[in-house]
């Protein structure tokens, strides 16, 4: 057998592109809403960065959420166990809208004291509590459609996730253009108007969502029997065995770019600036690469389900080996494609983009290693269960080492931004070394459908 299983690598590019497309799509529309504000200046534009780091920091969590109804979905539909992928369906979708509401009720009250410790701009600070009280309501919304995506996704079929979240985010810029700069009747509401875009299109997107799926007769949606079988206990325990440690070490690590965010804000607000408009071209570009780890996870899930566990460590191997390769040759493109990437942002301050500039460079050669991380944790360690190792991973790499390092180096040292930015890649670095070796362990090559 080859190094390279090109079978299952040409099989995964049906079931990439789709994923990675449309959280390219999702993670350009967070830079559409920075874009579209930056000729309000620099305390919009950190105003809206530090707003949906917030709120990125409890998408993640729900996202650790949807991976885990993934994971087990994937071996159900290996496993030809279609009864249990409904049930699995539902019950994530109703334990991620009920972890949403206090976390909604909570910012009601504390959204200007989270929104200061990011920034001790008093614009910055009445812009952002303003931005949450608008945009939060809706993850309730999207804790749904993250769990129903996932799914979908799980049985190889991501077309239709990628086709509804397009018509979603085209949704979203036009109410943005309209509700930022007024017409129609409407005044100019500025960063409230992006806010009330988000939120709109949200509830847009699940509606359209449910219509397509139940008019369809959808195998992901739910029965009115399944609904009698939530009474029992032991499916309830078997996804909450894979969902909290998924949910935890999402939330560990979605807290910890957040506090990232917040020495970035206490260093500036044109730093704060500077990585709020990095962030999403960042995450873009990462995102390029995460319909792939997701493909990696999908297969080997399914693999593992059939109990076919050679297949599921060939094809492992095979992502896990171009995953670095290809992250860097296209991180080298993107810096040398740096003049078009900042054309959008010529509105702002030249100090403001000159900094951008030389931090890019961070971004575009770092990337890769992210890039193999994501294929690691993602795409191989998780689809078998890993969840806990996973997660204390993540706990050494960003609490243990990159936080204080990053720290040391922004208020000890008082190093300029491009330093401290280099220094938050020592977890990236870490955490490589120790993934790499709980994957050679091959612990997570096992079924979870018959466990």
């Amino acid at each position: 057998m080859s190094w390279l299983n090109t079978r299952s690598l040409k099989a995964s590019f049906k079931l990439a592109w789709p994923i990675s497309l449309q959280n390219t799509l999702v993670t350009l529309l967070g830079m559409v809403d920075v874009m579209m504000v930056s000729h309000l200046g620099d305390a919009a534009v950190a105003a809206v960065g530090l707003g949906n780091r917030i709120q990125f920091v409890v998408l993640v969590i729900i996202m650790g959420l949807s991976w885990g109804v993934g994971i087990l979905v994937a071996q159900y539909w290996g496993a030809q166990q279609h009864e249990k992928i409904r049930r699995t369906v539902l019950m994530g979708s109703l334990i991620g809208v009920l972890a949403m509401l206090p976390i909604i009720f909570g910012f009601f009250y504390l959204a200007d004291d989270v929104i200061a410790i990011g920034s001790n701009d008093a614009q910055v600070i009445a812009l952002g509590q303003s931005y949450l009280w608008i945009t939060m309501p809706s993850l309730c919304l999207i804790a749904v459609i993250m769990v129903l995506e996932n799914a979908l996704r799980s049985i190889n079929q991501v077309r239709l996730p990628m086709a509804l979240s397009t018509i979603a985010i085209a949704v979203n810029i036009v109410l943005n253009y309209w509700l930022i700069n007024g017409g129609l009747g409407i005044e100019a509401l500025g960063v409230d108007g992006a806010a009330l875009a988000t939120t709109i299109s949200r509830a847009i997107h699940l509606m359209i969502f449910l219509y397509v799926l139940m008019r369809a007769l959808h195998p992901v949606i739910p029965h009115s029997e399944d609904i009698k079988l939530l009474a029992n206990p032991r499916p309830w325990w078997k996804l909450l065995k894979i969902v909290w440690p998924m949910m935890f070490s999402f939330g560990v690590w979605s807290l910890g770019t957040f506090v990232y965010q917040l020495i970035y804000g206490q260093m500036g607000t044109k730093e704060l600036a500077v990585m709020s408009l990095l962030s999403p071209i960042e995450g873009m570009y990462i995102s390029l690469f995460f319909g792939f780890a997701s493909a990696c996870a999908i297969m080997v899930g399914q693999k593992l389900g059939a109990d076919k566990f050679d297949e599921a460590w060939s094809t492992a191997r095979s992502f896990i080996t171009l995953a670095p390769i290809v992250g860097l040759l296209l991180g080298a493109l993107l810096y040398f494609a740096k003049h078009w990437v900042f054309i959008p942002f010529a509105d702002l301050p030249v100090p403001t983009v000159d900094l951008a500039s030389d931090v890019f460079l961070i971004i575009c050669l770092g990337a890769w290693i992210k890039i193999t991380n994501m294929t690691q944790a993602m795409g191989v360690l998780r689809a078998g269960g890993e969840t806990k190792a996973c997660l204390y991973i993540d706990i050494v790499g960003m609490w243990l080492i990159s936080i204080p390092l990053t720290y040391y180096c922004a208020f000890v040292l008082q190093l300029p931004l491009f330093w401290v930015a280099l220094a938050t890649y020592s977890e990236e670095v870490a955490k490589a070394f120790l993934f790499f070796a709980r994957v050679l362990q091959k612990k997570w090559m096992r079924n979870l459908a018959n466990a």
